[in-house]
């Protein structure tokens, strides 16, 4: 674990932060690369790309605060405090906000919604990549413990081993960080492949959010959670861990979603084609 990875003179870099940056760079440039391919300046690109990077960012903490209130109590401040650490980040709240303003502002601008929604849509898998490797560094986003040997041990001072999470110094933990990134790797992968293959427009979009739906779900199985900070909805906890958390109920939504999406989307272009002929 390097929270900090190396110090430029006094000056720290956290190793979450670095990737969190280096995903955002590299996903702007692949999001205007494949943005000029469906007839959108770059200039534009990159304007929607800032904008989905802000809205990430407040996602992510929003989310984290709403599933943890009890960590904030009596001091909200703390709540736009991410400066004091970028522990406190929830990725499946930052890409649902994202998208969110993302297609707002395509809708706002009048830009080709579903063909831009493709074109930038491999770069967050691109980001899950990147950034999840920061999560693994940083020593947060960790398992459960696990006897498995593919499992890891941080050293006594991370986050894992902190009094509130109740785990033993030196326990072996799944490393879901990688699981994570390596889900991003493959998404990206799968994304690339199906965009070379002939599609309707928004199908690449529903495509992503299917298979984030479908990795994270399988994640959480093995993710480490503080059991009622990270509830919704009053799910009944039983055999010391929930039954449904909420990031597997919102994934969950995100594949339900997808499917009717694409169906409705196929479905408005074989209507417009038959009716064009």
């Amino acid at each position: 674990m390097h929270p900090v990875i190396f110090r430029i003179g006094s000056l720290p870099i956290n190793s979450y932060g670095l990737m969190l940056a280096i995903s955002f760079m590299l996903g702007l440039w692949l999001a205007a690369k494949r943005g000029e391919r469906a007839g959108v300046e770059r200039s534009s690109v990159y304007d929607l790309g800032i904008r989905i990077m802000i809205a990430a960012i407040v996602g992510s903490r929003l989310f984290y605060v709403v599933t943890h209130l009890s960590e904030f109590q009596g001091r909200w401040l703390d709540v736009i405090a991410i400066w004091k650490g970028l522990y406190g980040l929830s990725m499946l709240g930052g890409v649902i906000l994202a998208v969110a303003v993302g297609f707002y502002t395509l809708w706002r601008r009048k830009m080709p919604l579903w063909k831009l929604a493709d074109a930038v849509i491999p770069s967050f898998a691109l980001g899950i990549f990147i950034t999840r490797i920061g999560c693994f560094l940083n020593g947060c986003c960790f398992g459960a413990e696990t006897s498995c040997s593919i499992g890891v041990s941080f050293p006594d001072n991370a986050m894992a081993y902190a009094e509130t999470t109740g785990l033993a110094q030196g326990a072996c933990l799944y490393p879901t960080q990688l699981y994570s990134s390596l889900a991003g790797l493959f998404m990206l992968a799968v994304l690339l492949w199906a965009d070379r293959r002939r599609h309707f427009s928004g199908f690449i979009f529903c495509l992503f959010l299917g298979l984030y739906g479908t990795v994270r779900f399988g994640i959480e199985e093995f993710r480490f959670f503080d059991h009622e900070p990270n509830m919704l909805f009053g799910y009944s906890v039983f055999a010391g861990r929930p039954g449904v958390t909420d990031n597997q109920l919102i994934s969950l939504l995100m594949l339900l979603s997808a499917l009717i999406l694409g169906v409705w989307l196929y479905s408005r272009r074989t209507g417009i084609s038959s009716g064009s002929s």
